[in-house]
């Protein structure tokens, strides 16, 4: 096993590049018992009585690479001119985030996810259909020369960069990925795509199990589809088995690493960005994916207690589920 209070020291010292799609979670929380039938329409409206915002996507792995205090976090994105980029904005600042390296473009939609939550007599809460704030078009080419710009900036100070790319139109061009690319054979790039894992070269990539087409969860579906990827890619293949933890495919050997026990209830939501963030500072830390992946293992069951919210993993709250 390896000594945590070691990693952690490591772990300060980094410098962490993440880029990535920073979204924005809101919930709005109805109290249906003050709702009155509109005299307009046929309809009781949702009265909010309470709202919350976090950093979700990107943002959600940012906040998590922050818990981890390494010494510099440099977050790489681009956020519209909205009510949406103003919160998160200010999310930045309470949360001591840098955003030196945020590009603002008035031609985008910051993307967001409006989750609408009705509370009534009982204690049942539920959550209606989400309103969705997304780009339906590739990032505007001026938007994207930024961000090139600023990414290149930002890969010549970090020690690793962390990728969430997970919108169909978001901050992870065809440009901005071949750059990535480019820059994994100098230094460590670690992705986390729900669509376009395949197209990487030289970075490791983090699919979970529906993403590798595992056709099940045995260990040698598990190599198959990870040997896979990493010819694919020409570098080392993380994928993450749900309750089951993760794997480590590097050199025709695969380590599968138990994920903690964890008692329900859980709330999974988020916690690809914790493992991902874990990973990247661990793997940065001590080049051993193996350890990567346990710490990450750990730094998630913390996350997946936290319901209703992203979360995050600090060092005291891993070190405590590592007791």
């Amino acid at each position: 096993m390896f000594e945590l209070s070691e990693l952690f020291e490591k772990i300060r010292s980094l410098k962490v590049c993440v880029v990535g799609d920073v979204c924005l979670d809101a919930y709005f929380t109805a109290d249906m018992r003050q709702s009155v039938l509109s005299r307009e329409t046929p309809h009781f409206p949702l009265p909010v009585v309470s709202e919350r915002y976090s950093l979700g996507g990107g943002g959600n792995v940012m906040n998590n690479v922050n818990a981890l205090k390494v010494k510099e976090l440099i977050c790489v994105s681009c956020i519209g001119s909205d009510w949406r980029g103003y919160i998160i904005e200010k999310l930045f600042g309470d949360l001591g985030i840098n955003n030196e390296y945020l590009v603002r473009s008035p031609d985008i939609i910051t993307p967001c996810y409006v989750k609408p939550m009705r509370a009534g007599i009982s204690d049942v809460v539920y959550e209606d259909p989400r309103l969705d704030f997304e780009n339906r078009s590739p990032l505007p080419a001026k938007a994207e020369e930024e961000m090139l710009s600023t990414l290149k900036k930002a890969a010549g100070r970090a020690d690793i960069i962390a990728v969430s790319d997970q919108l169909r139109f978001g901050v992870i061009t065809p440009a901005v990925r071949d750059y990535l690319c480019e820059a994994a054979k100098t230094k460590p790039v670690v992705v986390d795509s729900r669509e376009r894992v395949s197209l990487y070269k030289n970075v490791i990539v983090k699919p979970n199990e529906v993403e590798a087409r595992l056709t099940d969860l045995s260990e040698n579906s598990v190599f198959a589809g990870a040997k896979r990827m990493s010819e694919k890619t020409g570098a080392p293949v993380v994928v993450t088995l749900g309750g089951m933890g993760a794997a480590w495919y590097e050199n025709g050997k695969l380590d599968i690493v138990p994920a903690v026990k964890t008692e329900p209830p859980v709330d999974i939501v988020g916690a690809g960005d914790t493992f991902l963030s874990a990973f990247s500072c661990a793997y940065a830390a001590c080049g051993c994916g193996k350890t990567a992946v346990s710490f990450a293992n750990l730094a998630s069951s913390v996350t997946v207690k936290k319901i209703g919210t992203t979360g995050t993993a600090n060092e005291e709250e891993i070190s405590m589920i590592n007791r």
